[in-house]
């Protein structure tokens, strides 16, 4: 499957990247450099490579954004923002496929918030379904936990694409379209989305 963007918005055509690298339009790269959840730079990429090879993953991740903020008749009441971007791995890390996709921009989460900056619970759930039929994806989880401190239920859905070729080719069966609901990192079902509610 070729997934090329628009001239406009391909990476390989904006060198030398940078956070005002555009992705989608009215998306950039910092979208996914200062989400609350795990601030970091773009400058602790050194190579030119690796920034290309993250900025093309990301062109995935852009494109779903677009796919709900552009979307005024199912979603005009909530937007959706990006909770965890691109991870600056540490030593620790080394051994976590999880924070190694972050980190390469294949796996992001986000939320879905109310026009009162909160996190819209249903809509969350509406959001992952509409996801799971309107676009390709390795891997979704709708994500629900309890770990704030004030132990408040949080919810967020992460979104696993596969690593986008210099050519933008992707194998049909790289998009598997796996997906998984958790609770406190655990998983409550595979194969579809539960939805879970404050009490």
């Amino acid at each position: 499957m070729i997934v090329t963007p628009q001239d406009l918005y391909n990476p390989e055509k904006q060198l030398p990247l940078s956070a005002t690298t555009k992705l989608a339009r009215g998306i950039t790269l910092a979208k996914f450099l200062g989400s609350y959840g795990d601030k970091t730079s773009f400058r602790h990429i050194k190579f030119e490579d690796v920034r290309r090879q993250i900025a093309r993953n990301l062109t995935l991740h852009a494109r779903i954004l677009n796919n709900i903020n552009n979307d005024t008749k199912h979603f005009k009441s909530v937007r959706v923002i990006v909770s965890e971007g691109i991870y600056n791995r540490k030593p620790i890390d080394t051994q976590s496929t999880i924070m190694k996709a972050k980190a390469a921009g294949q796996l992001v989460f986000y939320q879905v918030i109310d026009t009162n900056g909160k996190i819209d619970f249903e809509k969350t759930f509406d959001v992952a379904e509409y996801w799971k039929d309107q676009i390709n994806f390795q891997e979704m989880f709708l994500d629900y936990d309890e770990y704030n401190p004030n132990g408040k239920l949080s919810a967020q859905i992460g979104v696993l694409m596969p690593q986008v070729p210099a050519n933008y080719d992707i194998k049909d069966n790289q998009f598997r379209k796996s997906m998984f609901t958790m609770y406190n990192n655990k998983i409550q079902a595979k194969g579809k989305f539960i939805e879970i509610l404050e009490k």
